[in-house]
């Protein structure tokens, strides 16, 4: 009686190890193309699914490398599939636009890996709806816009970032007014930027800054700390919000600020010494949940807002 269990559970085993579950084959195809492109034209690439490397250097060549790439059991129908994706390049008034496009149904089983090289002082403008994204050297003046996928901008001058799910790095990069970068799900890391006026801000995740050089800085966090480290501008103002996290600031340098923080249901407190200033009239001072006042000259301005965080000015 107990054998025959036996016996079906050693003959299952040998099916699922003579039959394994198909294996996937991928079928590649290069493209590769070089277009012109004047000073001060504009790049223009919208990917589906893939990703996307792009640098800057000298010259006025575009070179456009990319790999198709298909996944299917049957290698006979990936080669099929292979060629129904469509890479087009457009090139007009000193204007190079290149798009992929996918067939229908939205799920197909292929992706476009990009690697380019534009002049370093062109306009970039890059759009992906699932895939990774890196942009390097781009001087010109970049917007890049990601739907799923993590955005990576080290060495360039940036208008605009945007990604829905993913996180968004910035290493040494530049903005000549207003510069917006945002994520819905992930973190934003900033590490060495210099604009006018910043904003950043993520629904789910945290921000982090670090030698951020701004006249204006916003950071929003709705479920996410927000954290500072380096120097004060003189004059500069910074606006941190955060709902559902801590905001930490670590300061280097002598500015002096005037502060206004609170917490709802956090802590609030600073390592410098801030007094009421003068001629201030009620809501001055230092309180578990509040502080209000000016330390040294006052010559940069802190609104710290958090409601159930924690919020700490301390000396880097």
């Amino acid at each position: 009686m107990i054998r025959a269990p036996r016996v079906l559970v050693a003959a299952l085993a040998f099916v699922a190890v003579a039959f394994p579950a198909a294996a996937q084959n991928e079928v590649t195809e290069r493209f590769s193309k070089t277009a012109h492109l004047d000073q001060n034209g504009t790049f223009d690439l919208t990917n589906i699914s893939g990703k996307i490397v792009i640098t800057g250097s000298s010259g006025r060549d575009v070179t456009i490398e990319a790999i198709k790439r298909v996944q299917r059991p049957n290698p006979n129908a990936a080669r099929a599939l292979l060629q129904m994706i469509d890479i087009q390049v457009a090139e007009q008034a000193n204007r190079v636009e290149v798009r992929t496009v996918f067939p229908r149904p939205r799920n197909f089983p292929g992706s476009v890996d990009f690697t380019i090289g534009v002049p370093d002082e062109a306009n970039v403008t890059l759009k992906m709806m699932s895939g990774n994204v890196r942009a390097t050297n781009i001087s010109g003046g970049l917007r890049a816009d990601v739907v799923t996928g993590n955005l990576v901008v080290a060495a360039a001058r940036i208008e605009a970032l945007k990604s829905v799910s993913g996180d968004i790095e910035i290493v040494d990069a530049s903005a000549d007014d207003f510069v917006t970068v945002s994520t819905v799900s992930g973190n934003i890391t900033v590490r060495g930027l210099k604009g006018r006026t910043v904003q950043l801000g993520t629904v789910s995740g945290n921000v982090r800054m670090d030698d951020v050089q701004s006249d204006r800085l916003m950071a929003r966090a709705v479920n996410g700390n927000v954290d500072y480290a380096g120097e004060l501008a003189r004059s500069g103002r910074y606006e941190f919000v955060s709902h559902s996290g801590d905001i930490r600031l670590m300061l280097s340098g002598g500015t002096g600020f005037e502060v206004q923080a609170n917490s709802f249901s956090g802590n609030v407190r600073s390592d410098f010494p801030v007094n009421r200033r003068a001629g201030a009239e009620g809501g001055g001072g230092v309180t578990p949940r509040a502080i209000r006042g000016v330390f040294g000259d006052a010559s940069a301005m802190l609104v710290l807002r958090a409601f159930s965080g924690n919020i700490s000015i301390a000396r880097r």
